[in-house]
């Protein structure tokens, strides 16, 4: 399988995990507050990716480094904490339909910045599948303001805004090890929100319900932001944010088939909305002469013997090689230099394709 169908499924898994984390994520708001639960949530997601890095052990990839700090951290103080913040607030001063047509402006925010700013590309395939996805979103969420106010929409705009801007600088930090990234994202959020909710007298929901966010923070919000950052690296954030827009028809579909909520006729459109948009964008083919410039970074990447991949085609220190096979394909990882390089090829917005189209 290549990596850009890897990133695919990455992509799906993250959008199911997480889409299935919000109906169940609604049925225990009531027992604590948001800030508290917010945290048990994103320490639900620390202890399963501490887990799944111990599990997995050492793996051939490019580790944090001092000037990735940076970046981490706002996308930590983005992405972890001003937005689920301003989503709560928002929320609370606007009825569930409009705050849901709101939380679509997500995939616009991030779409818009990965193309405009971050030179990533897509086809026209590319954009219909991303309109077709954001209108079932549209769909779904019923596309009505009534009863929406100022501040609440600017809340909610704030909060998918900071998540955009989150989407983008994790996809710049995704040649990193994503475990690496997405344990220092989920206890840099959580640690900060449990101390908060504690320092100001926050209540904490009862040992069960406890115990219940923990289990869903591991899996919606730990193994899908690790699958996200898989996704991103292989994909690009702006096909990436096509594919997780699917998250909230995949909560809606939960919750007719585990929780029982009645099948509504939006749903039925948006699945065919969605499907359609999905199915453009796994068989798209993006295929052009383009011409590298020469490019050094660090990331976990394949040689193959036979020479079929030609960005990596680059010398090697022996000690860089050491207990590596000589005749079948292997992954390492070090510090390279891409030569320039001008060839033609299907190819996504990945790290070594910002080129101009």
């Amino acid at each position: 399988m290549n990596t850009a169908r890897q990133g695919q499924f990455a992509g799906l898994g993250a959008a199911v995990l997480f889409g299935c984390s919000a109906p169940l994520i609604s049925t225990l708001t009531g027992s604590g507050s948001a800030l508290s639960i917010a945290g048990l949530l994103y320490a639900g997601a620390t202890l399963a990716l501490l887990t799944v890095g111990l599990v997995r052990g050492t793996r051939a990839e490019t580790p944090i480094r001092r000037e990735d700090w940076p970046a981490l951290a706002v996308l930590t103080l983005l992405g972890g904490m001003v937005a689920p913040v301003a989503l709560v607030l928002g929320l609370a001063r606007l009825p569930a339909a409009s705050s849901s047509l709101l939380l679509n402006l997500e995939a616009v925010f991030t779409l818009a910045i990965a193309v405009l700013l971050g030179r990533e590309h897509l086809s026209r395939r590319g954009l219909v599948s991303a309109l077709l996805t954001i209108v079932g979103a549209v769909v779904l969420s019923q596309g009505s303001l009534s009863g929406a106010n100022a501040l609440g929409g600017a809340l909610i705009a704030l909060a998918t805004l900071a998540w955009g801007i989150d989407n983008n600088l994790s996809q710049r930090l995704s040649l990193r090890d994503p475990i690496q990234i997405a344990t220092a994202k989920a206890a840099g959020a959580s640690l900060p929100m449990l101390a908060l909710a504690l320092l100001l007298g926050h209540p904490f929901p009862p040992v069960t319900v406890t115990l219940a966010l923990l289990g869903i923070g591991a899996l919606g919000y730990g193994i899908s932001i690790w699958l996200d950052l898989r996704a991103l690296r292989d994909l690009g954030a702006a096909r990436q944010a096509v594919l997780f827009s699917t998250a909230p028809f995949v909560g809606a579909l939960f919750s007719v088939v585990v929780l029982r909520d009645s099948l509504s006729t939006p749903l039925l459109l948006a699945m065919g909305l969605m499907g359609a948009g999905v199915v453009l964008l796994l068989l798209e083919q993006h295929s052009h002469w383009h011409r590298h410039d020469p490019l050094r970074h660090a990331h976990r990447h394949r040689h193959d013997p036979r020479g079929d991949d030609p960005h990596h085609e680059h010398d090697h220190a022996p000690e860089e090689l050491l207990g590596l096979p000589s005749d079948h394909p292997f992954w390492h990882a070090h510090e390279h230099r891409h030569r320039e390089l001008e060839h033609a090829h299907p190819h996504v917005s990945d790290a070594h394709h910002r080129h101009r189209h």
